[in-house]
């Protein structure tokens, strides 16, 4: 690929990149209006159904589904594989499950807890454990989309400059 076709590719992807991230803050918002209802566990199964449906979008975005991968050349696929093993994501190129998705979220566990106790102290709680249910979410997806990213460039032989 010539220097013009890297940076049009480089481009497209960055262009991806901030159209995810968009879609992440929204998502996270939604998330932390579930963690304002004071029912226990609502908000986690609300996190889990959300991510179902956000993490495949990501990877479609960034052409990283199963189905794409099949589809690309041998050494673009070794680059996607080994690049993801180098980032540690689960979740690129897999069919996403409830237990890939609980599993991603138990590296969270200790501020899910948190949130699960804060959201039935009266007032207060409750905005804490939006404000927790918002930053696990964006965190936990905004990573997802980095890694995407970068995997997306290994993919295409190209670096960000």
């Amino acid at each position: 690929m010539g220097v013009i076709a890297d940076n049009r590719a480089l481009n497209e992807l960055k262009a991806i990149r901030t159209e995810c991230q968009r879609r992440v803050k929204k998502t996270a918002w939604t998330s932390a209006g579930a963690a304002v209802i004071p029912v226990p566990l609502l908000d986690v199964v609300v996190d889990v159904g959300l991510l179902m449906k956000l993490i495949p979008e990501i990877n479609r975005a960034f052409g990283l589904e199963p189905e794409q991968i099949q589809a690309m050349s041998d050494e673009s696929r070794l680059k996607v594989w080994k690049r993801r093993a180098e980032r540690g994501s689960e979740l690129i190129g897999m069919v996403v499950t409830r237990e890939l998705i609980k599993r991603s979220v138990q590296g969270l566990g200790t501020r899910l807890v948190a949130k699960q106790v804060t959201k039935f102290i009266p007032l207060g709680g409750q905005i804490v454990a939006a404000t927790i249910g918002y930053w696990v979410m964006r965190r936990m997806a905004m990573t997802h989309v980095d890694d995407c990213f970068e995997v997306a460039c290994a993919a295409r032989g190209i670096s960000e400059r």
